[in-house]
């Protein structure tokens, strides 16, 4: 079918409504959403567009929902737009779709935006974006919606699970068809629903500068409302003035850090103790890191590695704020010489991510099945180094954030079938605070879920190098 010409549009563009002005927070909204779409990371593009800009606290308030929202409920937005369209989505315009979607969003959304503004607006993006007859287009389809939303089917959920929970819940069926056979129905819909929640904002107290009690007093007179975590130590839920986080003396002398609390029980399955050699093989920017040193009461050797000089540099500059030290080194960790000096390496293994959805809202339409055939060869290499490092009776920590067994069970299985001597240590010992179905192979290893246990989706285990003597340290 052939799109609407320039000036033939699929009727009268704004007709029946007011013009509402085209805002600086609606076109500022469509760039990011059009960078993300060329391949940029949504939460990249967002904090740059925002630290550009002169927008209120309001308005840039705005612009984060539309860009989170439209991303996450994408899959669930173009269910709804192909149901009211003349034309094949795949055929339109990547600006003119975009625009359909962020406005399909404020409509089926967004409460406080008038659906008249909302589609006046989408028309003045699309005319600026295309011509009279996409704009046009524009107007007349999500006229349509706004007054007939309720009136689209969706898939049965008894005949096609996959199908209804991809158009209803927004993810990517082929994810969806592996849950379904993983978790079961109920299981997949509650752990969809998790990941279309944002996700909390924690914090880590620095335990050489603050207990969590102190620190949440300390933030309380800052303007900042905190909640004990409930599952991590010396971890606090924001719960109110986030935006003073970074602007006050608890931030400034590194009372704390902010870091996922399913990320922050990571430390503490590892243990270490004071004076050890631990080496971070997938530093990034240092949340693990730092907290492993704190654990260390700031006496032992942490050495991080990354393959991004840049990350490093802002491992750097939190290590300095939170009072650690951390040596960095720009390598390739699957290329490490091995030594057998380190009573701890942790890999902290780059994944498919599938366990953090929730906190990149357009994470999972770049999501291949094709990452799950690749990514546990380097896996298991990162695996093989880390070996390299240990001394005998070294721990190694193995963690991803994904939820897929082949990046997570098989990858130790292979690691340990591959290292004879080797043992999965009881998590439990270290974890004793999780509850029970957190734990999976009599405590073998780690398996959080969103929807279970409010974070992150994580995987994790311990495993022991053969001592000397054949004994195992724990």
């Amino acid at each position: 079918m052939t799109l609407p010409a320039s000036g033939a549009g699929e009727g009268q563009a704004e007709a029946g409504g007011p013009i509402a002005r085209l805002t600086d927070s609606r076109q500022l909204t469509l760039q990011v959403l059009l960078e993300v779409e060329a391949g940029q990371g949504a939460n990249e593009a967002l904090a740059a567009a925002l630290g550009a800009c002169t927008l209120s606290a309001r308005d840039r308030a705005l612009v984060t929902n539309l860009v989170d929202g439209t991303l996450r409920w994408r899959g669930r937005l173009d269910h709804v737009l192909a149901h009211f369209s003349k034309y094949p989505l795949a055929d339109l315009p990547l600006p003119i779709l975009t625009i359909l979607r962020l406005g399909a969003y404020q409509l089926l959304f967004l409460d406080r935006v008038p659906a008249a503004a909302a589609v006046s607006q989408s028309v003045q993006l699309a005319r600026r974006r295309g011509h009279a007859g996409t704009a046009g287009l524009v107007n007349a389809l999500l006229r349509r919606l706004a007054t007939a939303a309720s009136q689209v089917p969706f898939p049965d959920p008894a005949q096609d699970p996959a199908g209804y929970l991809a158009a209803s819940c927004s993810h990517p069926r082929w994810l969806l068809e592996r849950w379904l056979d993983h978790y079961g129905y109920q299981e997949t819909l509650a752990l969809c629903q998790a990941d279309n929640e944002p996700p909390p904002l924690t914090l880590r107290a620095n335990r050489l500068r603050a207990s969590r009690d102190g620190l949440a007093q300390a933030l309380a007179a800052e303007g900042i409302t905190t909640r004990p975590c409930s599952l991590a130590p010396d971890c606090l839920v924001v719960t109110g003035g986030a935006e003073r986080l970074r602007q006050g003396q608890a931030w400034r002398q590194g009372w704390f850090t902010i870091q996922g609390e399913g990320s922050l029980l990571v430390g503490y399955l590892a243990s270490p103790l004071p004076g050890w050699r631990v080496d971070d093989l997938c530093a990034g920017v240092g949340g693990k890191a730092t907290h492993l040193a704190e654990l260390m009461d700031g006496r032992g050797r942490v050495v991080a590695y990354d393959k991004s000089a840049a990350r490093l540099r802002l491992l750097e500059q939190e290590a300095q704020r939170l009072g650690v030290e951390i040596e960095t080194r720009v390598a390739d960790a699957t290329q490490l010489p091995g030594r057998g000096e380190s009573n701890l390496v942790l890999v902290d293994a780059p994944c498919s991510g599938t366990g953090t959805l929730r906190r990149r809202p357009d994470a999972r339409w770049r999501k291949t099945p094709r990452q799950l055939e690749t990514l546990p060869g380097l896996q298991l290499a990162l695996l093989g180094a880390g070996a390299g490092l240990l001394h005998k009776g070294g721990y190694l920590i193995y963690t991803t954030c994904s939820l897929e067994p082949e990046e997570n069970e098989q990858v130790v299985a292979a690691f340990l079938a591959h290292h004879p001597g080797y043992q999965a240590q009881d998590c439990r010992d270290a974890l004793p605070f999780l509850p029970p179905d957190a734990f999976g192979e009599g405590g073998r290893f780690v398996r959080l879920l969103p929807h279970r246990h409010g974070t992150d989706g994580m995987y994790m285990a311990a495993l022991t190098s053969p001592a000397a003597g054949g004994k195992s340290r724990r």
